[in-house]
């Protein structure tokens, strides 16, 4: 690990180190955020915490993607997939489907947008023969 630390700067490395607690990270643009977080990650791997205690939220699927890339670099292949990183709606999917049985649904449900759910109201007014000038979907 220490060939990896040896690519932070100081302040970066000092945050990549710290275990005692959670950590803030504020930075300006282009400051080495992400490799910190990276950084972190594989740091904590490497000290032997197991992939599966890891959960990382990111904004975009394409930034969880790079980020996983760049831990799977760092640490190997197999040790990334067994991340919980993603975007929130990507890894609360995840986890509701893992545990869908136990809440009485059947792990390959759809998740609906909001576009689905009017649509789905839509239907549901016309189907049971309602004025859907009285009832409208999102009003």
């Amino acid at each position: 690990m220490e060939h990896l630390l040896s690519q932070l700067n100081s302040k970066q490395r000092e945050a990549v180190e710290f275990c005692d607690g959670p950590s803030l990270i504020i930075a300006g643009a282009g400051s080495g955020k992400t490799r910190v977080l990276t950084y972190k990650i594989a740091y904590l791997l490497e000290q032997g915490l197991p992939p599966y205690y890891i959960l990382a939220l990111t904004f975009t699927n394409k930034a969880a993607r790079e980020m996983k890339s760049r831990i799977a670099d760092l640490v190997g292949e197999k040790k990334a997939r067994q991340l919980w990183m993603g975007t929130f709606h990507a890894i609360f999917s995840r986890i509701l489907r893992n545990e869908a049985e136990r809440i009485g649904f059947t792990p390959n449900f759809t998740i609906f947008d909001s576009s689905d759910s009017s649509n789905l109201v839509r239907l549901i007014i016309k189907e049971m023969q309602l004025d859907d000038k009285v009832y409208r979907p999102g009003a």
